[in-house]
């Protein structure tokens, strides 16, 4: 990185000699690591991924159609940028010049791009026009036409003459940027600061903070789901700088060194990872590699101990196909202890905080529906959401009361009519499918209401309503030998709620409710 530092920010290398830090109580995963053949004899380093199968980095090479000018600071060519092809080895071939569009006469690295690769954001000199205005690094934004040249080439309007900004990254979601700068409101040397990106418009640069930075500086963010890898040359690496992970909420007391063998007694930078594949790059200028800063490939080997997931879903009848509210879900590990156990909204949704490389079970209940279980095995993936659909199936019958009834919901009537409501036409529904699957199925329909108002009154209304249900079912094609329907009024309460005594109106309505109990069902 010794090239890097003294090109971004301030063109002078400071190289610390640091104790080794005692082992935190955290490790970092296990890698494994490969220098490549794509690196020169110069500088190499800041790789970013660029679709699927290609990575942009920057580099001091020699390259036909780029300027070779050389800078003072190291006699090297200033710094452009390269693409290349990714093989499945993760060796990285066919390296070219990436655009002569952004590659300027003098420094250019640091590149991010957008989720849908139409805008791209990268470090460069105060330069625009063709005339170099300072010697400050700026981040500028460009539009990637489909030709692929970069065109609208602007500044940010954070930038300023005053002070340094660079090492841009974009979130996976394209709703932030990721930035390294030593403007006013910076802890130490250099900090890492986000900006929110609304559509060509951004937000107040946020510093992340001192569980992130540090009094030294910190470098080349990478964001990961909920994990930020970064680089800094704190008291306690290895070596100049080393590579740091940490949560962006701030949850851990201090980042997790990578330790060996991604960090070294030299500077280890620009760590970059494909979860999915568990494959990623680095850069260093440790000793036995080819020019002054090498990229290098790692594969993931275990998972990292703060990575974490999200399970989330929705509760959905099997017949219907409606949301299930209320229903009970539990988080079950793979020792069989209840991790969480919510209760699903009118939405019918559920969410969880997972583990990375996990299994678990969701078990699902709810009143008058069968359980249901099914399984998940969450990815080493950091910050990926599972999302299940679950299908639950309801009851057909349910035993109340000392009776075999339909498992219905209460058909709801206009207040102090019988007039059914558009809700438990619904309702009705289920009770038709279920007189059709079971074709000598006989139902006896009970209208019952609680003790508030006249007897007589009651016992009319509750009539009325068991006549017009029933009288529903046959309109819609039921046999009338197969239903028949009474008004029970009050006179069959299921709690001491009778006349006179005095109860909630939650007490009340338990009383209120009807049932289709089943007479003959062969």
């Amino acid at each position: 990185m010794k090239f890097l530092i003294t090109i971004i920010f301030v063109f002078q290398l400071l190289i610390l000699n640091a104790q080794i830090e005692r082992a935190d109580s955290i490790k970092a995963a296990e890698y494994s690591v490969k220098n490549l053949n794509a690196n020169s004899g110069n500088s190499d380093f800041g790789t970013i991924f660029y679709g699927k199968d290609k990575i942009v980095f920057s580099s001091s090479r020699k390259a036909a159609g780029v300027s070779n000018k050389k800078w003072d600071g190291n006699d090297q060519p200033f710094l452009d940028l390269y693409i290349g092809n990714v093989t499945t080895k993760g060796d990285i071939t066919k390296v070219k010049p990436f655009s002569s569009d952004v590659n300027s006469k003098y420094h250019d690295a640091m590149v991010a791009f957008s989720p849908n690769l139409k805008d791209v954001y990268f470090t460069s000199n105060n330069y625009l026009h063709g005339k170099l205005k300072s010697n400050n690094l700026k981040i500028f934004k460009a539009t990637v036409g489909k030709n692929g040249r970069w065109t609208n080439i602007t500044s940010l309007p954070f930038n300023n003459d005053d002070y340094d900004t660079g090492h841009p990254m974009i979130s996976k979601d394209g709703k932030k940027l990721y930035f390294v700068s030593n403007m006013p409101g910076t802890i130490g040397d250099k900090d890492i600061f986000v900006v929110d990106l609304n559509e060509g418009h951004y937000g107040k640069p946020i510093n992340l903070g001192p569980t992130i930075n540090s009094k030294a500086k910190e470098y080349t963010p990478f964001i990961d789901g909920d994990v930020i890898y970064f680089s800094s040359n704190r008291k306690g690496g290895r070596g100049g700088f080393d590579i740091y992970m940490a949560k962006l909420d701030g949850s851990l007391p201090k980042p997790i060194n990578l330790g060996k063998p991604m960090n070294s007694k030299g500077d280890d930078f620009s760590f970059i990872i494909d979860s999915d594949k568990l494959k990623g790059y680095f850069s260093s200028n440790r000793s036995g590699g080819t020019g002054d800063d090498d990229i290098y490939s790692f594969v993931q080997k275990t998972t990292i101990p703060i990575c974490d997931q999200i399970i989330t879903g929705i509760i959905k009848d099997k017949v219907t196909g409606l949301r299930v509210h209320n229903a009970f879900v539990a988080l079950i590990d793979a020792n069989g202890n209840q991790r969480r156990k919510i209760e699903t909204k009118f939405n019918g949704e559920f969410y969880f905080n997972a583990d990375c490389g996990t299994n678990y079970t969701l078990e699902i209940s709810k009143k008058d529906y069968f359980g249901a279980t099914t399984s998940i095995e969450t990815s080493n993936t950091n910050g990926y959401e599972n999302n299940e659909v679950i299908f639950i199936e309801e009851k057909e019958f349910v035993e109340r009361n000392g009776n075999e009834i339909l498992n219905v919901n209460n058909i709801k009537f206009t207040i102090n009519t019988s007039e059914i409501t558009e809700d438990s036409e619904r309702v009705l529904d289920k009770v038709l499918r279920l007189m059709s699957k079971y074709p000598k199925m006989i139902i006896e329909f009970g209208a019952h209401t609680d003790s508030r108002g006249p007897d007589a009154y009651n016992l009319s209304l509750s009539k009325s309503r068991a006549e017009v249900t029933v009288a529903y079912l046959i309109d819609k094609g039921i046999d009338p030998i197969r239903i028949t329907g009474i008004g029970f009024g009050e006179t069959i309460l299921i709690n001491k709620c009778a006349n006179g005594v005095k109860c909630t109106d939650l007490q009340h309505s338990l009383n209120k409710r009807t049932e289709f109990v089943v007479i003959k069902k062969e």
